[in-house]
């Protein structure tokens, strides 16, 4: 087809593009104002020592001090994928957990080891105010871990967990790009919906004229 056939395809058909295009945006639009309030929260947490041990060898003051902290890191990170852990956080800020599975609860946090002595921990909530009680509780709860730990180790080198305050972001689909999304299919389907209309209402034309 022409560039001329097509312009009169779409004059022909236009009030079924439009119509197709403002029924995703209003789709679109209704569909981003109905959705459910979700925050994520970000929240660093750094591996730091209550006390240091100074020795001539360099035992944990060097590179086997990092090493340490490192793998201590790396326990932090297992600690928050256990179903246990995350349902003593969770039960300190009054969250009910019987109803989630225990795969639900391994899911809660996304924890991943930045440095040796640095973790990000990612988490999402309803609520902004339940996300910064998370946060608290988390710190706090690890804390009690590595406090048992601490107990069991000979050395005066001991491991805290410290953090900082979360960053919280809403993580709901903007209505600016759920707008934009659905104008560009609204577009893209609008232009195939004109062309199979035209295509019908020119083969049920044709029948009527061989009649």
């Amino acid at each position: 087809m022409e560039l001329k056939e097509y312009i009169t395809l779409f004059k022909k058909q236009i009030k079924w593009f439009w119509a197709t295009v403002i029924l995703f945006v209003l789709i679109s639009g209704i569909w981003q104002s109905n959705q459910p309030t979700n925050f994520e929260a970000v929240l660093l947490l750094n591996i730091g020592r209550t006390n240091v041990q100074n020795t001539e060898n360099y035992t944990y003051d060097s590179f086997y001090r990092l090493q340490a902290d490192e793998r201590f890191a790396d326990t932090v990170v297992r600690w928050l994928g256990s179903p246990r852990i995350v349902e003593n956080i969770y039960g300190t800020v009054g969250i009910d957990t019987q109803h989630m599975s225990a795969r639900t609860l391994k899911s809660v946090f996304g924890a991943k080891r930045l440095s040796s002595q640095m973790i990000e921990v990612t988490y999402r909530h309803p609520s902004e105010k339940m996300l910064e009680k998370i946060s608290q509780a988390t710190i706090n709860e690890l804390n009690t871990h590595a406090s048992e730990l601490n107990k069991e180790n000979s050395e005066k080198n001991w491991f805290v967990v410290v953090g900082s305050d979360p960053v919280i972001r809403d993580v709901r689909v903007s209505l600016s790009f759920a707008l934009a999304l659905s104008l560009t299919l609204g577009v893209f389907i609008g232009f195939w919906v004109a062309l199979v209309k035209h295509y019908f209402s020119d083969n049920a034309q044709q029948k009527t004229d061989n009649r």
